[in-house]
């Protein structure tokens, strides 16, 4: 037992190790990312519905700005061309519907980085319900519309979890799309992006 007024060595590996697992967490959140500037002011609304398969089919084209921990801003680039497909069921005994499937195809370029392809494939599930793949991500994708507000999810390498917010405008012609990167409900890497119909 220690004297009144000092500190045994176990007390202080304790305080130690505390110390060690606690300070990632603290540079993590004083390191917390807030979604860059610049986006248009686009207000939530119940109309014009946020219909992926009309806004993205044929060309379209998104600039912003990407924030990271640790990291200078870089501007980011994405070009995009998208289309339908139709698959339809093998024979059966029971007529299945066809299932109208959302292919996107990108090219990302991100600062001075070489630009990567990637490819979103999107099913409606329900009325403004959605799900599919990226290939960026790790499992499924998830979205939902929600008057002008589209919302998809999923998870990357790492296990960092990505939400994106797309806001359509009144005509239609754009949306305003926040993404954001986290990891144990800290945000790491905001994008800031304006997406404009070919």
């Amino acid at each position: 037992m220690s004297a009144p007024g000092t500190v045994s060595t176990t007390e202080r590996h304790g305080r130690g190790v505390r110390a060690a697992l606690l300070a990632p967490l603290a540079l993590m959140l004083a390191a917390c990312v807030a979604t860059p500037e610049g986006l248009p002011d686009l207000a939530r609304a119940e109309a014009p519905r946020f219909d992926p398969f009309t806004f993205f089919v044929g060309e379209s084209r998104g600039e912003g700005t990407l924030d990271k921990v640790l990291a200078d801003p870089v501007p980011v680039r994405v070009s995009s061309v998208g289309r339908i497909e139709t698959l339809r069921p093998r024979e059966s005994a029971w007529a299945a519907p066809e299932t109208r499937v959302l292919v996107l195809d990108q090219v990302v370029s991100e600062g001075d980085k070489k630009p990567r392809k990637r490819q979103w494939r999107l099913v409606e599930t329900a009325p403004g319900r959605y799900e599919g793949t990226l290939t960026d991500a790790i499992g499924p994708v998830s979205g939902r519309a929600e008057g002008n507000l589209l919302t998809l999810e999923y998870r990357i390498e790492g296990g960092f979890q990505v939400r994106q917010e797309l806001t359509l405008s009144p005509d239609g012609s754009r949306a305003a799309n926040v993404l954001e990167v986290s990891q144990l409900g800290v945000t790491i890497a905001a994008l800031a992006e304006e997406i404009v119909g070919g």
